[in-house]
């Protein structure tokens, strides 16, 4: 006992901040073994870093265990698995090594005892801070999970492109001599009339047209394969705005689509030329049916932005210009007058000119009301304000810098090719493709990502085969880090089948959030990692179960024969555990002496008769309810009917116990005959 005692002693266990702290102040070279609560640390090689401190370190080697999950400083080691060895000296890490690996680790230790022994000069770190390696593996780690999330975007858009293409593709076929045209915000509902008149020349029959609310997701939709698409900035101004939309049916005879609608665009924006009338007897100009219009709006300006204010017209040049035309004059007269002004007080006496400054000092220097007491209030006595508060005052944020922007937005706007055209049919006119388009597929719910540990796995089942479609996916992964854990399996039954598992295994559920019961009911198994939100969710789910991720949720033949079994031993047990005080001798006799206490008691108030007996200090475990219905028994019984006549031998001990009720049969004699009578 004293040598476990003293073996002991060579290792401090350190939980807290506190104890690492005073640890940290040994002399020497301090070895922290750091570990994770779920996985404990490194009995391996244990007993090799002991007989190192015995046979060569001695006081100069410190060994400690250090719980990262309650230790501030260790906080980025939680939740890993890999044996990690943290070597410090003077309150300060010097080095870091990872693994298991006995030689490897020892040739480590002796290299920085020499090190700390020789004193020599060294990089050294904070116990919070990253090592160069630590820094390195974050990077890598960094870039790969970057390089997922980017080909998972990349596949998730690749899908969609290729599903609008689809789409398109069947509205192009379906419905070759139709267009449409996008109108801005300036034109109103009651100009239509006027929009006709420029189509009915061109051949344009407007089939349908709606006054809706856009917004940038829409254009998102619509820009896909666009080749003159909006700006951002007019999209930005569009964004929430009602806009007419109108659904074109061209004549084949009057060109492309493309072309037609262009031209009539170009007659809407055009300035026309008016016949001479009475008020102007020659040709003039009018202005075109729809202009542009121009919008200025304020914009926060950038860090390292540079811009130049922008001047959206000639109107707007010469007014600027008239403005520092203005401003010149201005100062011109104000120097004319000054100019003046000196002539003046030039002209003047220069002995005047001496007695009125004379006077003027003699004024400065007499109060203006010799005879008058006054009570001014100069606000000394208000409260000061401290140093620190005019601190504060002066280091508030400055207002973020703006500028003026200005954005030009068309009145109409027509795509240069018919894919963007049939995606303006698949946003805006779904109706008109009803008879040869199908809907779109439901969206995927939100869905957030619960990982459980593996061996409650039996238990979390239960509630995923009740909820199967707020559970689409499911598997079993090496830990529940969202891009760095790997897939054991997809199927509850192959991970049964393992020989070997872990303790760091995980169950990995992809849970949706359309109603949160199936998640309620999740949480009673303590999962040990949720997304925050369905953002994050959406991200976890793409690292854990990638587009071409299947559940296997096929029940193979001998796992089906074995849960067959467990049910029916389930079952057997079951029913056998309110009948097992039946089958011991002893307590046999006492039920039969306790009936014959009852007299010709009918069979319906067994249970009433055993009321006494309970009252009177004995034990009895029957239970009346299975006694008094015997049909209960059987039903119970009825999956393992296939193991012949096993399931009706409790039946049978019950039918045999009923002739030892009767009051026939004498208690004296009871225990000589014990075992005969139960034969």
């Amino acid at each position: 006992m004293a040598r476990r005692g003293g073996a002991q002693q060579l290792q401090t266990e350190i939980k807290t901040d506190e104890e690492l702290e005073k640890f940290l102040t040994r002399p020497g070279l301090l070895i922290l073994e750091v570990y994770s609560e779920w996985c404990g640390p490194c009995l391996g090689v244990l007993g090799t870093l002991r007989r190192i401190k015995l046979e060569i370190g001695g006081e100069n080697i410190q060994l400690a265990t250090c719980k990262a999950d309650t230790i501030t400083a260790l906080k980025r080691f939680c939740k890993k698995s890999e044996p990690t060895w943290l070597f410090a000296t003077g309150g300060k890490a010097v080095g870091i090594f990872y693994g298991s690996d006995a030689p490897k680790l020892v040739a480590v230790i002796i290299r920085e005892l020499e090190r700390t022994l020789q004193n020599a000069s060294r990089p050294t770190y904070q116990i919070d801070q990253l090592q160069p390696i630590e820094a390195e593996a974050l990077r890598i780690k960094t870039e790969a999970i970057q390089k997922a999330e980017r080909i998972e975007l990349e596949k998730e858009q690749k899908k969609r492109i290729d599903y609008l293409n689809r789409c398109t593709d069947v509205i192009m076929e379906n419905l070759p001599d139709v267009g449409v045209t996008v109108f801005g915000p300036q034109v109103s509902r009651d100009m239509f009339k006027k929009l006709s008149e420029p189509a009915e020349h061109l051949k344009m029959q407007c089939k349908d047209r709606k006054y809706l609310e856009v917004t940038a997701k829409d254009f998102e939709i619509i820009n896909y394969a666009c080749k003159n698409p909006l700006s951002v900035d007019v999209i930005d101004q569009l964004d929430g705005k009602e806009l007419l939309v109108c659904f074109w049916k061209i004549d084949e005879a009057s060109g492309p689509i493309t072309h037609v609608l262009a031209t009539y665009a170009h007659e809407l924006t055009k300035e026309r030329v008016a016949p001479p009338d009475e008020e102007i007897n020659v040709p003039h100009p009018i202005p075109p049916i729809i202009s542009p219009i121009k919008v200025k709006f304020e914009v926060e300006v950038e860090d390292g932005e540079v811009w130049v204010e922008e001047v959206s017209s000639e109107e707007e040049a010469r007014k600027a210009a008239e403005r520092k035309a203005a401003e010149k004059s201005k100062s011109a007269t104000r120097l004319h007058d000054e100019s003046r002004a000196k002539d003046q007080e030039g002209a003047e006496d220069d002995d005047e000119e001496e007695a009125s400054e004379e006077e003027e000092v003699v004024q400065t220097a007499q109060p203006a009301f010799p005879n008058m007491a006054l009570d001014i209030d100069l606000g000394l006595d208000d409260i000061v304000v401290s140093e620190e508060e005019m601190v504060e005052e002066e280091e508030e944020a400055p207002k973020p810098l703006t500028r003026i922007k200005r954005v030009k937005i068309p009145p109409i706007w027509v795509a240069n090719n018919r894919r963007t055209h049939a995606a303006l049919i698949y946003v805006f006119f779904r109706s008109q493709t009803s008879g040869f388009l199908p809907p779109d597929p439901p969206p995927e719910p939100p869905h957030v990502i619960m990982a459980f540990e593996a061996f409650k796995r039996d238990d979390v089942m239960e509630v995923v085969e009740a909820s199967k479609e707020d559970v689409p996916q499911y598997g079993f992964f090496t830990n529940d880090t969202p891009g760095e854990a790997k897939l054991i399996t997809n199927s509850v039954n192959k991970y049964d089948e393992l020989q070997e598992t872990a303790s760091s295994d995980r169950f990995v559920l992809k849970v949706n959030k359309v109603q949160s019961y199936t998640m309620l009911s999740l949480v009673q198994f303590e999962p040990t990692y949720c997304s925050n939100n369905v953002q994050s969710g959406r991200m976890d789910a793409l690292k854990f179960f990638p587009e071409d991720y299947k559940t296997d949720e096929e029940t193979p033949e001998n796992a089906q024969k074995r849960q067959k079994k467990k049910k029916k031993i389930q079952d057997a047990s079951q029913a056998e555990e309110p009948r097992k005080p039946s089958t011991d001798s002893g307590k046999s006799m006492e039920v039969a002496a306790g009936d014959e206490t009852m007299g010709d008691a009918p069979k319906g108030t067994e249970g009433e008769g055993q009321a006494p007996e309970a009252q009177a200090g004995e034990t009895q475990p029957t239970e009346p309810s299975t006694i008094a219905d015997p049909a209960a028994a059987p039903a119970e019984a009825a999956p393992a009917a296939g193991d012949g006549t096993d399931a009706q031998e409790p039946v049978k001990e019950d039918t045999t116990a009923e002739p030892m009720e009767s009051p026939t049969v004498e208690p004296a004699p009871a225990a000589p005959i014990d075992a005969a009578q139960v034969e």
